[in-house]
């Protein structure tokens, strides 16, 4: 009796957005259909720090935050220069761009138009492509039902395995049987996302933040002393930037002290109109600095402690007095 030829087998990493999760349905769909026993995995922000991708496919994740590549093909849309891009890493690690594109807004798109190097084709429903476009462009009005949904859900709980698996189950079951009815337990974390944004509403309409001197902070913590926040941390955790964004536009610059899953507290300053992000850098105290990574954009400063031992709200708390000290007396 002959034996049988061993299938081979591949993995696809998804990176953490609604498009990645979409583009690895894509992906995945074609590479079974050419014979390919497939895996799929989708790592959380958690994993994601010091991942080792060897000999498989990855769509949305860069080499950063320790992610490395070894004889592996990587896809990624770059928004900042709206290029989609295909890199081949050898066994070195070292990547070369492999195919550059123009022409797409999403990394879906980006996935789509590699498969022909591998003889595939792979029919995306179109309501779903033309939502992940409009989200990644902004252009929520533009979005379907559907895709609203999606994008509530992935905004909320992207971040949960389990929810990550859910949304890719239903992009590889749309992909291949054309059915794009949400299964309920989507419905279910959409109203979950329709809770959280209710949330958010109240602590910005009841200014429940902290004020120090005249600059606001906003805290999400669960050691916060407010009780709406640290027993809802779970809901306003994913959504934080946005009462910050929303306090931001009365009292600039404005303060997030913000606590991650594992307990961390870090600082974000959203800066508008009054006060320029060198400012708001020099106000950290220059005896800190070594103990701080700090890293700014043209609206935002974001301080994290290099010691996750020191990240605690009381030493947030006391890091953010110090700043807005040293602001309101220049």
């Amino acid at each position: 009796m002959q034996n049988q030829e061993r299938v081979r087998s591949t993995t696809v990493y998804a990176g953490l957005t609604w498009d990645d999760i979409l583009g690895t349905a894509v992906l995945t769909t074609a590479l079974t259909r050419r014979g390919l026993r497939v895996y799929v995995d989708l790592p959380t922000k958690e994993e994601l720090r010091g991942l080792r991708i060897v000999r498989s496919y990855a769509v949305g994740i860069q080499p950063r935050n320790g992610v490395t590549f070894s004889s592996s093909t990587a896809m990624v849309y770059s928004r900042p220069k709206r290029m989609g891009y295909v890199f081949r890493y050898g066994e070195d690690g070292r990547g070369e761009v492999v195919m550059r594109l123009s022409s797409v807004s999403s990394v879906t798109e980006v996935v789509k138009e590699y498969l022909p190097t591998i003889n595939a084709d792979v029919e995306v429903p179109k309501q779903l492509l033309d939502d992940v476009i409009a989200m990644g462009d902004g252009g929520l009005d533009r979005v379907s039902k559907i895709g609203r949904t999606i994008y509530g859900v992935c905004r909320l709980r992207c971040n949960d395995k389990n929810v990550r698996q859910l949304l890719y189950s239903y992009a590889y079951s749309a992909i291949n049987t054309g059915n794009l009815k949400l299964p309920q337990e989507i419905l279910n974390l959409y109203a979950e996302y329709e809770k959280a944004l209710k949330l958010v509403e109240t602590v910005v309409k009841e200014d429940r933040v902290v004020s120090i001197g005249s600059y606001r902070v906003v805290v999400v913590s669960s050691k916060y002393s407010d009780e709406l926040i640290s027993s809802n941390i779970g809901y306003l955790r994913p959504l934080a930037t946005d009462i910050l964004n929303q306090v931001c536009r009365r009292s600039s610059p404005a303060f997030l002290i913000y606590e991650d899953e594992s307990g961390v507290h870090s600082i974000r300053v959203c800066v508008r109109f009054n006060v320029s992000i060198a400012r708001v850098v020099d106000s950290i105290p220059p005896e800190l600095l070594d103990k701080l990574s700090v890293s700014t954009s043209a609206t935002s400063v974001s301080i994290e402690f290099l010691d996750p031992s020191a990240a605690t709200l009381e030493r947030a708390l006391e890091l953010v007095g110090q700043m807005a000290a040293r602001l309101q007396s220049r």
